[in-house]
C-alpha cells in the first residue's frame, strides 16, 4: 500500500475549508469528522493524530480518507461569519467535497459534532454515502447539555465584562473537560481531587493557547448550533451504525435508544462501557474499532 498525504483549500460560498486527503488513493471515500476542535489532523505518520487510534484500529489507511477543519473551528480554514447552524457546516462540506471531485463515499464516520454534521449532510446532501457511523452525537440536544453550554457561554461574557476575555475562555474549556469524561474515570486516575483541578486547568489553557479568538468561537457560536440543531432521524436513509459510551454526560444512553427507534436502517447500537465518558469516541477505539470495521465491509 503506497500512503498519501494532500492538504487542499477549498473555496466556498461560506469561507475557505482546509481538506485533508490521505490513505490510498484510488480506493474507496472516507469522510472522517471530529468535535468541534477536531480538525483535519487525524493521523500523522508520526503518530501525533489526535485520532490515532482509529486509522490504527479500523484499518482505514486501506481507504482513501478525507478530513477538515471546520469553518470558525480550530485550523487553517477561514471565513468571514462562521456558518450559523449544523446544517451550514454540512453544506460547506459538501461543496468542498463536490469540487474535489467526491461524489459517492463508502462511508461518512461522525463523532460527537462531527455525528451531528454527517447526519445533516446525508438528510440533505447531493453527495452519495452509502453508510454512516454515529459515534458520541444523537439527533437533538440534551437539556443537560444546552445547560452546560449556556454556563460556558456565561462565563466567557461574564470575564470579558471584568477585562479578561481569555480568562472566561479558559472557564469555557474546563467545564467542557468535566462533560467530555466520565465520572468514574476521572476518580480512577486521580486519587488527589487537586490533580483533576490542574488537568482540567491545563487542557483548557493548551487549546485556548493555539488561537484564543478560534476557541472562543467553538463556544459562542458552535455551542448554539449545537443546541439548536434537530434532524428527522426518518431522512437518514442509510445503514447506521450508533455508537454510546458509558457516563456520556452529554449524548446520554436515552438519547441513542430514542434515535435507534426512529432510524429507518440502523445497522446496530452498541454502548461501549468505558470509564472515559463522551471522550471514549477518542479514546476506546481499540473497543469498538473491529465492530466499526466490520460495519464498513459489510455489503
Amino acid at each position: 500500500m503506497s500512503y498519501k498525504q494532500v492538504d487542499h483549500l477549498i473555496s466556498t460560498p461560506h469561507g475557505q475549508l482546509a481538506v485533508r486527503q490521505q490513505g490510498t488513493e484510488g480506493a474507496p471515500n472516507i469522510l472522517v469528522l471530529g468535535g468541534i476542535s477536531g480538525g483535519r489532523e487525524v493521523y500523522t505518520q508520526s503518530g501525533e493524530g489526535w485520532w490515532q487510534g482509529l486509522f490504527r484500529d479500523t484499518d482505514l489507511l486501506r481507504y482513501n480518507v478525507w478530513s477538515l477543519d471546520y469553518l470558525g473551528g480550530m485550523g487553517a480554514s477561514s471565513c468571514a461569519v462562521t456558518p450559523g447552524s449544523v446544517e451550514l457546516q454540512a453544506q460547506a462540506v459538501e461543496e468542498a467535497l463536490l469540487q474535489l471531485g467526491v461524489k459517492h463515499l463508502h462511508a461518512l464516520i461522525g463523532g460527537s459534532y462531527g455525528g451531528c454534521v454527517g447526519m445533516a449532510l446525508v438528510a440533505a446532501s447531493k453527495l452519495s454515502v452509502a453508510r454512516l457511523a454515529v459515534l458520541g452525537a444523537a439527533h437533538r440536544a440534551t437539556a443537560q447539555a444546552v445547560m452546560l453550554r449556556s454556563l460556558q457561554r456565561d462565563f466567557i461574557e461574564l470575564a470579558e465584562q471584568a477585562g479578561d476575555a481569555e480568562r472566561g475562555v479558559v472557564l469555557a474549556r474546563a467545564l467542557a473537560m468535566v462533560s467530555y469524561r466520565g465520572t468514574t474515570g476521572l476518580d480512577a486516575r486521580f486519587s488527589d481531587a487537586a490533580g483533576a483541578i490542574d488537568f482540567m486547568h491545563q487542557r483548557a489553557q493548551r487549546l485556548v493557547q493555539r488561537d484564543p479568538w478560534q476557541a472562543r468561537r467553538l463556544f459562542t457560536e458552535f455551542g448554539p448550533a449545537l443546541d439548536a440543531f434537530r434532524v428527522a432521524p426518518q431522512r437518514v436513509q442509510v445503514p447506521t451504525f450508533l455508537l454510546g459510551f458509558k457516563d456520556d454526560l452529554l449524548v446520554p444512553p436515552h438519547v441513542l435508544n430514542e434515535l435507534q427507534g426512529l432510524l429507518p436502517r440502523c445497522w446496530a447500537y452498541d454502548e461501549v462501557a468505558t470509564a472515559h465518558g463522551h471522550d471514549g469516541f477518542i479514546l476506546n477505539t481499540a473497543v469498538f474499532g473491529p465492530r466499526l470495521q466490520e460495519f464498513l465491509e459489510d455489503v
